[in-house]
């Protein structure tokens, strides 16, 4: 989907570079984003990306707590399958989550995901390292996220943050990299606001970079797509339930018929059946 090729492939640069590493999730170097719909179309994750070494970097975007990992475990389990090689899967909890299962057991097999708790990290401190960079010419990748993921982690004051990373990110010195830091905001960073301040730095990172406006116009049309999509799976569904019905009532009348060539009753074949009697009554009467 277009809209999703541009926002991952924006994102891919935005997460290279080490930019990673300030969340401590080291060695992880993107290549080339991944389809997010696995297998059967009835699963589909976050993101994902194939890495520099071949690998794939999984990477999960949590509000709530997962109470298992059997979700996540199905997710790798059908990307190992898909791709042949092995998964790095990071899942990165904003609100308040600061406690989630890292591994589960399922007798045959150990399965590991590494946890990002945002609540747990200091983002006016993340800003004020910004600003340092900033002064001193010294901006580096992990900036990008500082500034990206800032409203997701602990702050004093949501609304002075907010309008603090918008002044940071408009002296970002390089148009590339500010499009890149626009990108992941736009992909990660305003899951903790509420809806106006949502609209509003929709509203001021427009002004702020084309690539803004492109990716939030992409972003609508894709998930038009997808509750057209949802839907037309709904009618698949209910499709083939339909024609389970209308197949197990052919051959219900079938075997009526048969039971009534055989010499039963009416009232028998309906209970043999479960046909409704007027039904059987009816199949008789066009075998006399």
């Amino acid at each position: 989907m277009a809209g999703q090729d541009t926002m991952m492939k924006a994102l891919t640069r935005s997460l290279s570079g080490g930019a990673l590493d300030v969340l401590g999730v080291l060695g992880v170097e993107l290549a080339e984003p991944l389809p997010t719909e696995l297998p059967a179309n009835t699963l589909r994750m976050d993101k994902a990306w194939r890495m520099q070494d071949g690998r794939v970097f999984h990477l999960e975007f949590q509000s709530t707590r997962e109470p298992t990992l059997h979700r996540f475990l199905e997710y790798d389990a059908r990307l190992a399958h898909q791709h042949f090689t092995q998964i790095r899967t990071v899942v990165l909890y904003h609100a308040k989550v600061n406690d989630a299962p890292s591994e589960l057991n399922i007798g045959t097999a150990m399965y590991h995901v590494e946890n990002i708790y945002l609540s747990q990290m200091d983002g006016d401190r993340a800003l004020d390292e910004v600003s340092q960079h900033l002064k001193m010419g010294q901006w580096e990748p992990k900036d990008r996220l500082r500034l990206a993921l800032a409203l997701n982690m602990r702050v004093q004051d949501m609304s002075v943050t907010l309008n603090r990373v918008l002044e940071l990110v408009s002296v970002v010195p390089n148009e590339t990299e500010k499009d890149l830091v626009v990108s992941a905001i736009a992909a990660l960073g305003d899951h903790s606001l509420n809806d106006k301040q949502r609209a509003h730095l929709r509203r001021e990172l427009r002004k702020m970079s084309k690539i803004a406006e492109e990716l939030y116009q992409e972003g609508r049309q894709e998930g038009r797509q997808e509750g057209i999509q949802e839907g037309i799976q709904e009618g698949r569904q209910e499709g083939r339930q339909e024609g389970r019905q209308e197949g197990e009532h052919i051959r219900a009348v079938t075997t009526a018929r048969n039971l009534l060539q055989m010499g039963m009753t009416a009232d028998q074949v309906a209970k043999a059946t479960d046909l409704p009697l007027e039904e059987v009554q009816k199949l008789k009467e066009e075998l006399q």
